[in-house]
């Protein structure tokens, strides 16, 4: 039996096999076209198309053509692209990469009780009552296998809150709950746990959209990295937005971690303009769609910075932090040095990866859009971003800070914030720094400029203890000590 089954295999992957040598001759690229107006131009760009059917019609193949952008998606091999660039109605040729899940293993269930109560969430949910409803939210993920039977989300099932599901990656696949364990095809369930999930069985909720109508798209594949995967994350958000949904979670990046080194992302493209989904996510943005990133996972690693498209300047870019003392996570991705405005814009708590921290900002999100539906996207994470510890101060590590829903609620009522921040320039290498009584633990980050980290410190303080030195570090400039949302210093050092 074994042996004849053996067989059976071989003899189906042999043409699978000979197959894929053909496909992997050819590589993925997106065609950019010059042109300026797309729409009046749009017939131009098809003849063009069929012109290059006619002179290529076994070397190219077109996949999806962007309605934002005047990109087409092809497949051809190399020599073939460098002679497609030649053209003239050809601006630029750029090859594609592959996704991945920016997640470090399932969360626990623990952690995310510990986000809400960290952003403080009862104050919306519990005194505001407000949970989502009537608020429509896009996620694009990796696969949602199993979510009609996660305790969390039984109520998404009995109340018909999910609306619409399309799988990218599985052609005539109609089930939403479909996928392989082996395959990570749950990272999308634990990301709805973070944005609607309420478990009546242990009393322990982890998001806040309870009652949002939910919108799934399966973009992304957990073990295989391909390239078309960037279309469909380019074809879901622009299907989004015409389907009228105005807050998408996206817990998908780029960096270079591919199996193929020649398919990676360099660094220098981390600049908010460069890459296709960078460029989608702020078209996206400018057309009224609120889109929250996961930073990335890369933060202890060479690459570092964050992943794309949570580079883009007009979507809200959400990293983490410890639960105890608000520092960040090891594994965060941080800004890069470059950008002249400050990214990630908020964090918050996740002990396993970005993946988990952004769908719990989503939530905030779409209650304050169900609190005043008249607000746009960029009122709405700069609402956010206020409210944040780290407000007046924010860096490139944590950005803004952790949100604080008591703050959200008073800026929606137009309140005045009351702030504890104070700045302190020092013509010394050091400072002698008086605490407020009952601070625990202080995080100290030194920048070399007003944004920019060079390094990060926690130091608990001692029972009774009221004051603490704090030294000038090599090439710092500046340097932040915060107490969670309870005390915050500027230090200018001359």
């Amino acid at each position: 039996m074994l042996k004849q089954a053996f067989f059976k295999t071989i003899f189906f992957l042999v043409p699978i096999y000979l197959l894929s040598i053909a496909v992997l001759a050819q590589e993925k690229y997106w065609l950019e076209f010059n042109v300026d107006h797309l729409k009046e131009q749009s017939q131009q760009i098809e003849l063009f198309k069929d012109s290059l059917k006619k002179q290529y019609p076994e070397n190219l193949s077109f996949h999806y053509q962007s309605k934002w952008n005047p990109v087409v998606s092809i497949s051809t091999k190399k020599h073939h692209a460098n002679s497609l660039a030649k053209y003239g109605f050809v601006k630029k040729i750029d090859p594609q990469k592959g996704l991945e899940v920016l997640s470090v293993e399932n969360p626990t269930e623990l952690e995310y009780s510990y986000a809400l109560e960290q952003i403080e969430a009862h104050y919306i949910t519990d005194s505001m009552k407000l949970t989502g409803k009537g608020v429509k939210i896009g996620v694009i993920d990796g696969g949602f296998m199993d979510a009609d039977a996660e305790p969390s989300l039984q109520h998404l099932i009995a109340n018909k809150q999910i609306k619409f599901f399309k799988d990218y990656l599985l052609n005539g696949n109609n089930d939403p709950f479909y996928g392989k364990r082996i395959s990570q095809d749950d990272h999308g369930t634990q990301v709805l746990r973070m944005i609607v999930g309420s478990d009546n069985g242990n009393s322990i909720k982890y998001g806040m959209a309870e009652n949002a109508d939910l919108y799934l798209t399966r973009t992304d594949h957990g073990i295989r990295e391909k390239r078309i995967e960037e279309d469909y994350w380019v074809e879901a958000i622009e299907l989004f937005h015409e389907m009228g949904i105005r807050l998408v979670n996206s817990s998908l990046g780029y960096t270079d971690g591919f199996d193929k080194r020649k398919e990676n992302h360099s660094k220098k493209e981390v600049d908010g303009k460069s890459s296709m989904i960078t460029r989608t996510a702020q078209i996206a943005a400018e057309k009224g769609m609120l889109i929250v990133s996961a930073a990335g996972n890369d933060g202890h690693q060479k690459w570092s910075i964050l992943s794309l498209p949570s580079d883009a300047q007009d979507i809200l870019t959400v990293g983490a932090v410890r639960f105890d003392d608000w520092s960040k996570l090891y594994y965060s991705s941080i800004g890069p040095e470059k950008l002249d405005y400050v990214k990630p814009d908020v964090a918050c708590f996740a002990a396993n990866g970005t993946s988990f921290a952004a769908p719990v900002i989503t939530g905030l999100a779409a209650c304050i859009w169900e609190y005043d539906s008249t607000l746009t996207n960029l009122e709405v994470i700069d609402l956010i971003k206020s409210s944040s510890h780290l407000a007046e101060i924010p860096n490139n590590y944590v950005g803004f800070g952790v949100p604080d829903s008591k703050k959200v609620i008073a800026l929606l009522k137009e309140e005045k914030l009351k702030t504890n921040f104070n700045t302190v320039i020092s013509d010394q290498d050091y400072l002698t720094v008086d605490l407020p009584a009952g601070i625990e633990t202080v995080v100290i980050f030194h920048k070399e400029n007003s944004r920019n980290v060079l390094e990060q410190k926690s130091i608990k303080i001692e029972n009774g203890q009221s004051t603490f030195k704090i030294e000038k570090i090599d090439k710092a400039m500046y340097s932040t000590i915060v107490a969670q949302n309870k005390y915050q210093m500027e230090i200018e050092w001359k």
